[in-house]
């Protein structure tokens, strides 16, 4: 199978190069497939002609988004919508990665697919539309995640580790609940919802909740480290976006769906533990 993937210099693009190793890939470097531009999606996608295009690229520096929503808007909805009919064009199965940000934390229970979205920030706000755009396409795939990461790239694990190798004493937000979720168990996810044919909207994150000072405790003991390490709250450090206080997703429908392959977040964080080059894996 032929699968044309954005967003390549990504965490999650390389978790896919690694898991979806059998299949055929075309991961263009961005200066090749340029989102800002329609013609660039049309031409790539019209060369490759792929089976599946999974869209990993997005504008996920949060706070930026803030001050640079023209930016946000073009990359994380109205690139979306050309891919969508680049795809259409092809016949092409489009899978679109999105965000818990679309919901505004305001709820006390897991949110489920059909739950209101309500997105607080301009990252939520144009991944929100994002999704919109996606689902234009006849054959797609919405798979909403949160807290990505792995062994691999710019995350909170590896952030978390830099500092503790400096000796540092941390104080870490311990009032935003989510699903810490590795970017292998995402790429494993999409593979068997591709190889399956899911079709609209899946909530795809590690099973379980924990909070970002719960998910930094968890890193700092699996490494065995002492680190000096506190809660705080989030008005203790306010930031231009606000972030959903509480924002796990349900993932129910997976199993409606088909085959669940997403793990408790503590399960697969002792995997990017002890194998952090990543293994092959089914």
């Amino acid at each position: 199978m032929r699968v044309l993937v954005t967003g390549g210099a990504g965490q999650l693009a390389q978790a896919i190069r690694l898991i979806w190793a059998e299949h055929e890939l075309v991961i263009p470097d961005e200066s090749v497939l340029d989102l800002s531009r329609r013609e660039s999606i049309q031409r790539v996608v019209v060369e490759v002609r792929p089976e599946v295009l999974i869209n990993c690229a997005a504008f996920t520096q949060v706070d930026r988004c803030e001050s640079e929503a023209d930016l946000a808007q073009l990359i994380n909805a109205t690139a979306v919508g050309w891919l969508a009919e680049a795809c259409e064009a092809v016949d092409a199965r489009l899978v679109q990665v999105s965000t818990d940000y679309v919901f505004d934390g305001t709820g006390t229970r897991p949110y489920r697919e059909d739950d209101p979205t309500n997105p607080v920030s301009v990252y939520g706000r144009t991944k929100l539309e994002g999704e919109r755009q996606a689902a234009r396409c006849p054959k797609h795939l919405i798979a909403r995640t949160s807290w990505l990461y792995d062994a691999w790239g710019k995350n909170f694990l590896n952030t978390m580790l830099n500092a503790a190798a400096q000796g540092r004493a941390l104080r870490v937000v311990d009032d935003q609940r989510g699903a810490p979720t590795t970017c292998r168990a995402l790429a494993g996810q999409l593979k068997m919802a591709v190889a399956e044919a899911w079709q609209g909207l899946v909530h795809a994150t590690c099973q379980g909740e924990t909070t970002w000072h719960g998910f930094a405790q968890a890193i700092f003991e699996a490494k065995g480290l002492n680190v000096d390490l506190s809660p705080c709250g989030t008005a203790d450090y306010p930031t231009p976006a606000t972030r959903p206080a509480y924002s796990v997703l349900d993932g129910g429908r997976r199993k409606v769906l088909g085959t669940d392959r997403m793990p408790p977040w503590q399960e697969a964080l002792a995997q990017v533990v002890t194998q952090p080059d990543l293994l092959k894996e089914a």
